[in-house]
């Protein structure tokens, strides 16, 4: 699904702190309020038999990356 924003973390952070000033009376409150879906995105069909390939490559690279992404702040 796709929602009404590119900015997930920021947004997410201002419904946090509507709830947390009273704006909404919680979390779900607030989604309900805020977000919208705004569209989605549907499995290719035809691209199963490559991404069944690279899955497994990546299941093997990130754990490999991971320290050098820790280095770098990701």
């Amino acid at each position: 699904m796709t929602v009404n924003t590119t900015e997930g973390a920021a947004f997410g952070a201002a419904l946090l702190a509507g709830v947390g000033v009273k704006a909404w009376a919680d979390v779900p409150s607030a989604c309900a309020a805020a977000v919208k879906i705004t569209g989605s995105t549907r499995p290719d069909p035809a691209q199963v038999a490559a991404y069944r390939k690279a899955y497994p490559l990546y299941r093997e690279l990130y754990p490999a990356l991971k320290p050098g992404f820790d280095k770098i702040g990701m």
